[in-house]
């Protein structure tokens, strides 16, 4: 079951963005989803690509997505993940790119606990804008990126919950063979 909760509010030229999705299934399985970047565009469908030079998972290493969310723009990342605290936390600095006309840097953080049998899994960003947008724009940015990151996140976390299934069915399957 997914459950999910999102908040979003802007000061100024900062943005933060929240979502909260509630997976059933181990932590352990959830965490691997969430802190390998390198899986996104597997489970997460606005992922459409994720390139890394790094193999692991590790403070420091980088990953660069190409995100297409319901809105007529892309969004270029450049994510380095600055914190890991396995299974319950993952911390990133980001850069993001909306075409060539914005860019956003800040961090998003993704915090798991076991709650009732299920992750819940928060997600929790803060990004503010490199140029600052005049108000009307700024009031209406906020309004897109708020929108875009609740229906973005909204299909990440029925695409986590069917990758954490796939997995434990995997798992099973190789305990049973």
């Amino acid at each position: 079951m997914v459950s999910r909760d999102s908040t979003a509010r802007s000061q100024g030229d900062v943005y933060h963005l929240g979502y909260r999705w509630l997976i059933s299934g181990p932590i352990d399985v959830v965490y691997y989803f969430v802190s390998h970047g390198r899986t996104y565009p597997e489970w997460f469908p606005v992922f459409r690509d994720a390139q890394s030079d790094d193999d692991e998972v590790r403070v420091g290493a980088r990953v660069r997505y190409h995100v297409k969310a319901l809105l007529p723009y892309h969004l270029y990342w450049d994510v380095t993940l600055t914190r890991l605290e396995p299974p319950h936390l993952v911390e990133t600095v980001t850069t993001v790119s909306l075409g060539g006309w914005l860019r956003l840097g800040g961090w998003v953080r993704f915090r798991l606990n076991e709650r009732d049998g299920r992750v819940e899994v928060v997600n929790e960003q803060e990004m503010r804008a490199e140029r600052a947008l005049p108000g009307p724009l700024r009031a209406l940015a906020a309004r897109a990126f708020a929108f875009n990151h609740d229906r973005a996140m909204a299909s990440g976390g029925q695409g986590l919950q069917r990758a954490v299934n796939a997995a434990l069915a995997a798992r099973q399957t190789a305990a049973a063979g």
